[in-house]
């Protein structure tokens, strides 16, 4: 149902009678994104994304990111990178931006098939693990309150058998994929459960809008996302269940967020000033809507899929480097000579462009992280393709990926920044576009009653129409019961 007023216009309106100019823009618009450099994941994952465009035919920069972040998740337990010293997990978070429609939920689905049938195996495990060990726990518990009322016993007899008494050890929580949690259960997951998951959500608007991403949690949770990327530990202070420092675990992260959602985050300042957007591979690809046809095909037949399949499975069983069934003590991971030089220059160059009249200056906080994310994902290749140290190979390939990254945030971040009223704008705009027919005129009254979440005043509505009429997007218009209504400007 359409709203507002019907409009009768004997003559045309003054505004139809000048010259037809066009609407100024509300937001620049994106220049075309940079191709995904598919070739640099590998002969394993490069075949596997080929294979999956051919049959999802999502974009191939989507797929990519699911299958990179995949790979990342599996390896991260496996080793730490070392330069000079220098030691780092090989942890990475991936920003994918995709409208409705992208087959977002089936390129996350493909690539961590693997990861969530080893999760489901050993969640049944668990659950009778569980019931084991709560019954081996009633036991523990009616032996210990027998020892202490037995009026027999010396107080040395008793604290002889009370140390005699071995208790039951809890079995850990096999989650390895986590989608919407707070702060305080990522911290928690990562104490009792296993030391290495990932923040997966093909649906990253329920994370970024949740709570643990409120205003009075944002800084609290972006505080501990950055410090778990960077050396895989956090303190957590706790009045119930007590208080320590934690070390040796991991978080892959990868997001998967409409536009929209994404331009808060990557305009939100806090998200630059404390460093998480730096951390972040951020890609928007362009949409492939409109040129897919279905295949009639099973992906999972394929030798592709299924080779990479087979080496998802083969890191998800082999046992992991542990110092503690909570705690990873991962072994270093050397670059080879060559590739140590290679990074080195590579290091340099990316400094180079850091200065005032650098190319990279206005993304200056993530190239100063480049030489990191590219030791990083270098020692992901070398772990998810079998190889004991990082070689040229692996760096120059790290390399082709962050130049991508860097031209999407050259390209976004800046996008990003729009001004808070002309985002409003855009998003009342929208609005009115849906809902209002032509020659129809809506109250300021509908506008802030009915419009979007953000506009529930008359002063924000007032505003926000302010910027449209300034911009030529809607005109004044006689409503037969309020003094302030409009309507949208039809061009010819």
């Amino acid at each position: 149902m359409k709203l507002g007023h019907p409009i009768h216009h004997p003559q045309p309106p003054e505004w139809a009678k000048g010259p037809n100019i066009e609407p100024l823009p509300l937001a620049r618009e994106l220049p075309p994104a940079s191709s995904y450099p598919v070739d640099a994941l590998g002969s394993i994952g490069a075949a596997v994304v080929q294979a999956m465009y051919t049959v999802v035919q999502a974009p191939p920069a989507l797929i990519g990111q699911s299958i990179l972040a995949a790979m990342n998740q599996v390896a991260q337990p496996y080793a730490n990178v070392c330069i000079d010293g220098r030691v780092s997990p090989l942890s990475e978070y991936f920003l994918t931006l995709g409208e409705s429609g992208e087959r977002k939920s089936a390129a996350d689905g493909w690539a961590l098939a693997g990861v969530r049938t080893h999760q489901k195996q050993r969640m049944q495990s668990y659950e009778q693990d569980r019931t084991t060990h709560e019954k081996e726990m009633e036991i523990y518990e009616t032996t210990t309150k027998r020892i202490l009322s037995d009026k027999k016993l010396s107080p040395e007899d008793r604290q002889t058998q009370l140390l005699a008494l071995e208790k039951p050890c809890a079995p850990v929580m096999p989650l390895l994929i986590v989608s919407e949690p707070s702060t305080e259960a990522i911290q928690r997951q990562l104490i009792i459960g296993l030391p290495s998951i990932g923040l997966i959500n093909d649906e990253g608007g329920q994370f970024l809008g949740g709570f643990a991403m409120s205003p009075e949690k944002r800084l609290g949770t972006l505080t501990t996302l950055s410090r778990l990327w960077d050396r895989g530990e956090f303190d957590r202070v706790r009045v119930g269940d007590g208080s320590g420092s934690y070390y040796g675990r991991r978080l892959s992260l990868h997001l998967m967020v409409q536009p929209a959602v994404a331009t808060s985050l990557l305009a939100d300042p806090l998200a630059r000033e404390q460093g998480f957007l730096a951390r972040c591979l951020t890609s928007f690809p362009q949409s492939t809507a409109g040129m897919r046809s279905y295949v009639e095909a099973d992906l999972s037949q394929d030798m592709a899929y299924q080779a990479y399949a087979q080496r998802v499975q083969a890191l998800l069983t082999n046992p992991w480097p542990l110092k503690s069934e909570h705690e990873l003590e991962p072994p270093l991971l050397f670059l080879s000579p060559q590739a140590k030089r290679d990074w080195i220059a590579i290091y340099n160059d990316l400094e180079a462009q850091l200065g005032q009249d650098g190319c990279y200056v206005g993304v200056r906080a993530l190239a100063s992280k480049a030489p990191e994310h590219i030791a990083r994902l270098a020692g992901t290749f070398a772990v998810f393709e079998g190889v004991s140290q990082i070689q040229a190979d692996h760096i120059a390939r790290a390399l082709h990926l962050m130049l991508h990254y860097l031209d999407e945030a050259l390209r976004l971040w800046g996008a990003g920044q729009v001004k808070p009223e002309l985002r409003l704008a855009q998003e009342l705009l929208s609005w009115l576009r849906e809902k209002l027919g032509p020659s129809r005129a809506i109250s300021l009254t509908e506008i802030y009653r009915n419009g979007p979440a953000a506009i529930r005043s008359a002063n924000t509505a007032r505003q926000v129409m302010r910027v449209l009429m300034e911009h030529g997007w809607v005109t004044p218009a006689v409503h037969p019961r309020a003094k302030e209504a409009f309507e949208l400007v039809v061009r010819r």
